[in-house]
């Protein structure tokens, strides 16, 4: 477990410096690219989870409609959010109709199918809504910085201290202690960044935040374990070495982006 974690832990010092250069020093458009990247990576996989029988127009039209509703959102047209889900529902509703040979069967496909355009494709675009909010670069930085520090330190700790497993069900390795770690770390590297970078952003404030991304963060990783754990594999891929696949990597961030997006619309009033 030790051995494991510190080879999680290496990866991702070596991934976090480029991706903090290019969110920091790159162009709007470059993050957006990198989330659409990551959609198309990310749909794959879950649908090689869940609908692992679907054949390919069900998996192209899947990945392809979260693709869209990414490039939309991307793009801050949020007016168009609506269209997107009657079409949507449409176009799923006339494919499985049409390719579903055991018919008592399409409703629970057409379900996972939805399933995946939100839950990759609608939550992993609000990085980009943040992105292109006042500020969104610096906003981008602190999500991502805290988030992966709240991984970090809920593997640290929960490998060297974890005795009281969380919910064994679902991830049979992740304990109390290492959830208080992803609190703790969170909440120390946010402090931090906000004292350097985003100086306006009081104490409080930020520690909220934090505990809500250190949080949403975990809570986001056992929900892609549920998934891996129905299908019955480890990881979601073999995408990136010691992180599994694009899923594992970016599911910190699913629940966690869209907590800190809506915190930052409502909250603390930024613009878009």
């Amino acid at each position: 477990m030790v051995k494991i974690g510190k080879r999680k832990v290496g990866v991702a010092f070596v991934m976090v410096p480029p991706v903090a250069f290019l969110i920091a020093w790159g162009p709007p458009e470059l993050l957006h690219l990198m989330v659409v990247l990551a959609t198309f990576l990310g749909l794959r996989e879950y649908y090689n989870l869940v609908l692992p029988d679907a054949n390919w127009m069900e998996r192209m039209i899947g990945i392809g409609l979260g693709l869209v509703l990414s490039i939309v959102l991307s793009l801050g047209d949020e007016k168009q959010i609506f269209p997107f889900f009657v079409i949507a529902l449409f176009i799923l509703s006339i494919l499985f109709m049409a390719t579903s040979d055991d018919l008592s069967s399409a409703t629970s496909k057409m379900g996972r199918a939805l399933f995946g355009i939100l839950y990759v494709g609608f939550l992993l675009a609000h990085v980009s809504l943040i992105r292109n909010m006042t500020n969104g670069r610096l906003w981008v930085l602190l999500l991502v910085v805290t988030v992966w520090a709240g991984d970090i330190f809920a593997l640290l700790i929960g490998s060297f201290f974890g005795r009281h497993k969380l919910y064994p069900k679902i991830s049979p390795n992740k304990t109390f202690e290492g959830l208080g770690g992803a609190m703790v770390g969170s909440i120390i590297v946010a402090l931090i960044f906000s004292m350097i970078f985003i100086p306006r952003l009081e104490r409080v404030p930020c520690i909220l935040l934090a505990i809500g991304l250190g949080f949403l963060g975990q809570f986001g990783d056992f929900t892609e374990s549920m998934l891996k754990r129905g299908a019955q594999v480890k990881d979601s891929g073999t995408l990136i070495p010691g992180h599994g696949g694009m899923l594992d990597r970016v599911d910190s961030f699913l629940f966690s982006a869209p907590f800190l997006y809506y915190s930052l619309l409502y909250l603390l009033k930024e613009t878009p």
